[in-house]
């Protein structure tokens, strides 16, 4: 009588990839059934048989073969869905994001998470069927102020399609090279120039000898090069400070462009 004794590719597996199962006296063996629905069986040898998985809905089976007259006895197999990523988030961040949670369906035995060119990420916790959390990649040189990628992900019931609802936006790092006026009272209007000033979301004027910084009144981005910052009140005439930008890429380093002198 024939026998199978384990699945040896496809388990778990979805539609269209072969399974290969190994048993005994398999040479009679036509078909291999998936609870109501069956695949025909191709017979390898005596001791193996190969078929390709039907479409089921997600979750486990317990599998057969019929050879001949009989039918074997059953074996446990894990169907896995196709996974589809509904939402990431943040869906923004710097080069290094560090954790990242994703959200959507078919998750279970996922292997993988990647996020478009950048790679793939580290540290994958599937949480359950609908929920991932992995640590985004660090992006490399940039060649703009902004890259978006979509984030897959991988599972033996497939890899999940693109769609804008998976993207993620890293963000360069913002720079500033020059102000004018370089002094003022509170009220002036600084011209930030730089890279990266287009998603500006503070402008922090700091004491250089130390202390707490002092966010400007207002801002107002007039392209990736160039920021108008207004001088806020606090700040200490012939003191001087650093005026940081901070953006989802981070906050500008301290260079020798960005000192402003109260006035």
């Amino acid at each position: 009588m024939a026998t199978i004794t384990s699945i040896s590719t496809g388990n778990p597996g979805s539609a269209g990839q072969l399974m290969t199962i190994n048993g005994t006296a398999l040479s009679t063996a036509t078909r291999v059934n998936f609870g109501n629905k069956s695949a025909p069986a191709t017979v390898v040898s005596g001791t193996q048989i190969t078929c390709t998985i039907p479409s089921l809905c997600a979750g486990q089976y317990n599998i057969n073969v019929t050879a001949g007259t009989s039918t074997t006895n059953s074996l446990p197999f894990f169907y896995a869905a196709t996974p589809a990523v509904a939402a990431v988030a943040p869906s923004t961040g710097p080069a290094s994001p560090g954790t990242v949670t994703v959200n959507g369906s078919g998750f279970l035995n996922a292997t993988a998470v990647t996020f478009g060119a950048v790679g793939a990420g580290t540290a994958l916790t599937v949480v359950n069927d609908s929920e991932i959390t992995v640590t985004a990649p660090t992006h490399g040189a940039f060649t703009g102020c902004q890259d978006t990628v979509d984030v897959t992900v991988a599972t033996p019931g497939g890899s999940s399609t693109t769609s804008v609802a998976d993207q993620f936006v890293y963000y360069n790092a913002p720079a500033v090279t020059s102000l004018s006026p370089a002094t003022g009272p509170a009220g002036t209007n600084v011209t930030v120039t730089g890279t990266c000033l287009d998603t500006v979301v503070d402008a922090t004027f700091t004491p250089t000898a130390g202390g707490a910084a002092i966010s400007a009144d207002s801002f107002t981005s007039v392209s990736e090069t160039q920021l108008i910052v207004v001088v806020p009140a606090g700040l200490t005439a012939g003191t001087t400070y650093d005026l940081q930008v901070i953006t989802p890429g981070g906050t500008s380093a301290i260079v020798a462009g960005d000192v402003f002198t109260g006035a």
